[in-house]
């Protein structure tokens, strides 16, 4: 396994959650038991009554390390293309996820996808899944609330060699387009067959990634809703609310401030927002009521949108707030903040051994949260345990 991916994502919490890394893995020893990041396994060979530890990562060419988006540094993309849209099929909507989901029917009709790898919920167990979709049924059928956590780049694995697809779209928040961007631009000859399969990144604006224990903790145990009663769950980001329906059609609400306590800590390292590695994104962030915002930033995208407009399930119209858009991806020091989160953490460990680096800290501290370091009004003394004085 590669030390950059321990020491830089996993030891400070900025893995993304995408599963990019556990799909590359040659040796198939990533693997997830944690929701905040893969975790590797130790493999064992008996020789006779003698135990030894098998050193798969040393001899492995770390594709951990050449998949992970957060190994990289992602340029600033132009805005692309904006409009307003909204699906005008069999469901006439400003959803984002019905938007992406009319998108990828007419993709799929036209034979520009053969499948598409994206989230979706259980139906049973109202748990985030991920899934395969191969045919407009698939599609149409398929496709849960986006920010529930689950690796969603862990079933490419299925749908490249199980299913052998070679053409598909792939759907996720930001950090997910980000690795499959960074799948897909892999020069490694051993990550062609993905590179070579994603032909397309749909991402929905994002403002966090939520454990599925939200669930269990804030609907079941903190609203009383068992989780068989639970038809379907949407964000509705204008309200800033949790949209809960029922089985019986009963509608209730839980508010975005609520559902946040939940979001995976490796957002806090994201600078993006509106899925700038996307071909196209979808957000309500901009658009009118009614309608959703449409970013196009490569060919491909635009091929998708004007692909849905032929086949009349979708139907754009000019007027985007951009100026909101750019607003909401705040990417003017959101990078810089992160790295320096990421030292502080670091120099903070340093004064636990060294407490002439406290005063360090502290500076660090004010200047990065905008605190006023106050005078001490007595002077510390030591406590004369540590010697480092």
């Amino acid at each position: 396994m590669s030390t950059r991916l321990r020491d830089e994502v996993w030891a400070l919490d900025r893995c993304s959650g995408c599963g990019a890394c556990v799909a590359a893995c040659s040796k198939g020893v990533l693997h997830w038991m944690d929701e905040e990041h893969p975790l590797l396994e130790e493999r064992e060979k008996l020789l006779g009554l003698s135990r030894l530890k098998l050193r798969t990562c040393e001899v492995c060419e770390q594709f951990c390390e050449l998949s992970c988006p957060r190994l990289v540094e992602w340029p600033i993309r132009p805005d692309g293309r904006m409009v307003s849209a909204r699906a005008t099929g069999v469901v006439r909507s400003g959803e984002v996820n019905d938007l992406i989901r009319a998108m990828l029917v007419a993709a799929r009709s036209a034979d520009l996808i053969d499948g598409v790898v994206m989230l979706d919920i259980d139906p049973w167990a109202v748990e985030p899944v991920t899934r395969v979709a191969a045919s407009v049924e698939e599609i149409a059928s398929t496709m849960g609330m986006q920010y529930l956590w689950a690796p969603v780049l862990g079933a490419l694995n299925e749908a490249v060699f199980e299913r052998e697809l070679t053409h598909l779209a792939v759907v996720g928040p930001p950090c997910v387009a980000q690795g499959a961007r960074r799948l897909s631009q892999s020069e490694h000859e051993r990550l062609w067959p993905y590179r070579e399969a994603i032909r397309a990144v749909i991402s929905p604006f994002c403002t966090g990634i939520y454990r599925p224990n939200m669930i269990t903790d804030l609907i079941e145990i903190a609203m009383g809703i068992e989780r068989h009663r639970i038809r379907e769950l949407r964000m509705q980001p204008r309200e800033a609310k949790l949209a809960i329906t029922l089985w019986d059609g009963t509608r209730t609400v839980a508010p975005l401030t609520e559902v946040e306590l939940f979001t995976r800590q490796g957002c806090g390292h994201c600078d993006d927002y509106i899925g700038l590695a996307a071909d196209v994104s979808v957000g309500v962030v901009g658009s009118a009521e009614g309608w959703a915002t449409v970013v196009t930033r490569t060919p491909v995208g635009e091929s998708l949108v004007q692909n849905a407009e032929l086949f009349g399930l979708i139907e754009t119209a000019p007027g985007v707030d951009e100026e909101a858009v750019r607003a909401a991806q705040m990417a003017k020091d959101r990078r810089t903040r992160a790295h320096a989160v990421d030292e502080l953490k670091i120099l903070m460990l340093d004064a636990l051994a060294e407490p002439q680096k406290r005063a360090a800290v502290k500076r660090e501290f004010a200047q990065l949260f905008g605190a006023t370091a106050s005078k001490p009004r007595v002077k510390e003394e030591c406590d004369g345990f540590c010697n480092g004085c």
